[in-house]
């Protein structure tokens, strides 16, 4: 399997696509000021609350964060350096923090104020000492570190591990100066998203980087070349091209983020996201082909399950997952779309695990939550519908203007009116003679807004 990771670094934004085959599996927008898990911040106590045992961190985000275990530790006012924990769970919470620092690497994650050593258990037991005793020879203060299972692939070599080690103690270094200098609470390090998906890629010596930043391939190229094999880094700054336009992304990402998904066979499927879960709803649509209900519902299914995995990856969909499959009767065709969710299971970052199919069809499936869905870092609440979906046709809206000025009316308010509105609401506004007697200024806009203006106002 070839892969290639495609990363367009821009002003505002950075995009990193991952391809198998020639396919678009993985496709994460990073934002310079998003929060992510693993970033770091400045941080700042708002307060305490005994309660909880925690405390509530001002770091620069548009919500505070919580750090738990804080509330014997920390007072009003004192500095934290803090690090991103995980992703907020819904809009309305802080994200998580902790103080106990991890800068990740290839053979290791760098802990330095958290002394001890850990190593992966899939390592075998003689490799398990071997890694122990070596890294402990290597720590000094307070410093830790977590053994990765890639070092089985060092040999008798250990160059590129203690390489790694002193590049991340250099970084930490830096980071803690920035803490030291800042004046305000904010982040101190980039969203290592990216990061992260290099390092999944860059010892694969038959995948292929290809990326415009010159800061990312100065640091990429250094890691490169503490490894015995890797991937081949191309630079595209100099192409003279936009850099995902060579590549199946754009048309991919713009197709997933639909409502409904259009299948091969010429069935469909309809997302919709609640509160709770994701629900994809299954339709054999414009499939013709002429086979038995049973044979014909399993043939839809399988497709369907199968672009349900692979958007769930690809959309960074994690949670509760329900898909309303086309009855199936036959017990061996439910068993195979469950072995089916297992196998991918086994490559999906985000740990797809498969629960059963109800009595009423409906496959229920969980992910782990590798980031924030790449829906909500892409699209926002419409303005006039809050996310509903469907706007009040132009006549609704006529009638809660005309009756939200009666109201001012029998109140007293006198005056005039500034309306914001469509132009089809505004034709309905001239058409009603209610509004013959209302002084107003008509303004466009997509949702209503009214405005009550004095006399003068009206004058000028």
């Amino acid at each position: 399997m070839k892969r290639q990771l495609v990363i367009d670094s821009g002003t505002f934004e950075t995009r990193a696509a991952l391809l198998e085959d020639n396919v678009l599996v993985e496709y994460v927008p990073v934002l310079p000021d998003a929060p992510a898990p693993g970033r770091l911040y400045r941080g700042q106590v708002l307060r305490v609350d005994p309660s909880l045992d925690g405390a509530f961190i001002e770091i620069g985000e548009a919500l505070p964060g919580f750090l738990p275990r804080a509330g014997k530790r920390l007072h009003q006012g004192d500095l934290c350096l803090v690090e991103a924990k995980a992703i907020p769970t819904t809009p309305t919470k802080g994200i998580p923090l902790t103080d106990e620092i991890r800068l990740p690497g290839r053979y290791m994650v760098y802990c330095p104020v958290s002394p001890g050593i850990h190593v992966s258990r899939k390592l075998s037991t003689v490799c398990l000492a071997e890694a122990a005793d070596y890294a402990r020879q290597r720590c000094t203060g307070d410093e830790g570190l977590i053994i990765r299972t890639e070092w089985s692939t060092l040999g008798d070599d250990r160059t590129p591990f203690d390489a790694e080690l002193s590049r991340l103690r250099e970084e930490w270094a830096a980071i803690h100066a920035r803490y030291l200098s800042s004046l305000r609470p904010g982040p101190l390090t980039e969203s290592p998203e990216i990061r992260s998906m290099c390092r999944a890629v860059l010892g694969d010596p038959e995948a292929e980087i290809v990326l415009n930043s010159p800061a990312l391939l100065t640091g990429l190229r250094a890691e490169r070349a503490a490894l015995k094999e890797g991937a081949f880094i191309r630079d595209a700054e100099k192409d003279g091209t936009l850099i995902f336009d060579r590549y199946p992304i754009d048309p991919v990402i713009e197709r997933a983020l639909k409502r409904k998904i259009w299948l091969r066979s010429g069935g469909f499927l309809v997302v919709d996201v609640t509160e709770a879960f994701t629900v994809y709803d299954v339709n054999s649509g414009k499939d013709t082909r002429k086979l038995p209900p049973e044979e014909k519902a399993f043939a839809v299914d399988r497709e369907a399950v199968q672009a349900v995995l692979s958007h769930l990856r690809l959309c960074r969909i994690g949670g509760i997952i329900l898909v309303d499959l086309i009855d199936m009767k036959d017990a061996a065709h439910q068993a195979e779309i469950l072995e089916m969710v297992r196998e991918f299971g086994k490559h999906d970052p985000g740990q797809v695990h498969a629960e059963g199919i109800t009595s009423l069809g409906i496959l229920q499936l969980t992910r782990k939550r590798t980031g924030l869905p790449v829906a909500s870092l892409m699209q926002e609440l419409c303005r006039s519908c809050q996310g509903c979906g469907h706007h009040r046709v132009p006549r609704v809206t006529e009638g809660e203007i005309r009756r939200n000025i009666a109201r001012r009316q029998t109140s007293g308010q006198s005056g005039g009116y500034r309306i914001t509105c469509s132009k089809e609401v505004q034709a309905l506004i001239h058409q009603d003679p209610f509004f013959d007697s209302c002084r107003m200024i008509l303004e466009t806009g997509g949702d209503f807004t009214i405005e009550s203006l004095h006399e003068t106002a009206m004058e000028r």
